[in-house]
């Protein structure tokens, strides 16, 4: 399923309702560099950018050049408005035809992107286009796999449907890329800290950030409220939410 964010006002809650704590963007930094070595990369591409929290976060951790894509005008906005770093350029494009030259980038980063892509062929071409010789691929996504182990999911059964619609599996996504030009050199499930108690998490769902969210139809979402509300109450008050989270790290060959 297509989401177009310019046809939505998701741009103006995005950075809140998804927003990492900062020990979650380190943990995320610290991952890569496991198996990305830092001296390694002069070039990054963080493709669908978004409002651009890991732009800032990559550009902070490396002193490499950081391209900022994304195919949306009003994500792109909110970025540019938050973020003015001379190691940070933003671009309006797709995954599909990345506006940069052959070979200027050392690392692909994508969070939460991947599912979006529509051509997803055509875009693996470009990443073999635009990074250099043994260039690394990382992406950040939800999986099929974990789906279920975020519990704002099963208050909202129609959205729930629509990211299993569209989230690739583990061994989908693993398989795909290894097929086209690449070798998987690292995968892993990263446990991040999304919200620091449940109250914190009932306020970032329900500002709608999230694109399935988006979709479903208002009756729906508000019914879901309701419930998730209930839910979130009953838990500690002071116990932190936490997402499962997957990590593909992939290098070309």
């Amino acid at each position: 399923m297509s989401f177009n964010y310019d046809q939505t006002d998701v741009h103006l809650n995005y950075d809140t309702s998804r927003k990492l704590p900062e020990e979650s963007l380190k943990l995320w930094m610290d991952a890569i560099s496991e198996y990305v070595p830092k001296e390694l990369i002069k070039g990054i591409v963080d493709l669908g950018c978004g409002t651009a929290r890991f732009s800032a976060a990559l550009s902070n951790h490396s002193p490499a050049k950081v391209f900022g894509i994304d195919p949306s005008r009003n994500m792109l906005m909110t970025a540019k408005k938050a973020i003015a770093l001379p190691s940070i350029e933003f671009a309006q494009e797709s995954a599909e035809e990345i506006p940069l030259g052959n070979r200027v980038a050392d690392l692909i980063f994508m969070s939460m992107v991947y599912h979006h892509i529509q051509d997803k062929t055509r875009a693996i071409c470009e990443f073999k286009r635009v990074l250099r010789k043994d260039g690394f691929l990382c992406i950040r996504t939800s999986t099929a796999d974990s789906i279920d182990s975020y519990p704002w999911v099963r208050f909202f059964p129609k959205a729930r449907q629509i990211e299993l619609a569209r989230v690739p599996s583990r061994k989908g996504i693993a398989a795909f890329l290894k097929g086209d030009g690449f070798a998987l050199h690292k995968h892993s499930v990263i446990q991040q800290r999304f919200a620091e108690n449940h109250q914190q998490y009932f306020q970032k769902i329900g500002l709608r950030g999230l694109s399935s969210l988006k979709a479903i139809t208002d009756a729906q979402f508000q019914d879901g409220m309701k419930a998730f509300e209930r839910y979130c109450v009953e838990q500690e008050r002071e116990s932190a939410v936490y997402e499962d989270i997957d990590l593909f790290i992939f290098r070309m060959v």
